[in-house]
């Protein structure tokens, strides 16, 4: 069974998001990546990797862009951020 961890640094990204329409898109979004963790692009930019390490994963949201972590071998799914995507160097 999948192993689904959300960070800190991504629950405290995401208590900056205010408008509930982005919020439901939030939800279907995090619900599609968990079933199809594969999904994103793997074309992240440097910063992200410097701050996260390899690996990663983004999808872009309504503004903002889903960083996460996806381990095929550990079955694992790590949320990691939710920065706003103007915020990204």
């Amino acid at each position: 069974m999948r192993e689904v961890v959300y960070t800190q640094s991504f629950a405290a990204d995401l208590a900056q998001v205010w408008s509930g329409r982005v919020l439901d898109e939030l939800d279907r979004r995090l619900a599609s990546i968990e079933s199809f963790p594969l999904m994103g692009s793997s074309d992240v930019r440097p910063t992200l990797v410097e701050r996260f390490g390899s690996g990663l994963r983004k999808l872009p949201i309504a503004g903002y862009v889903i960083v996460y972590r996806y381990s095929e071998r550990e079955d694992r799914l790590e949320f990691l951020a939710l920065p706003h995507s103007r915020a990204i160097d």
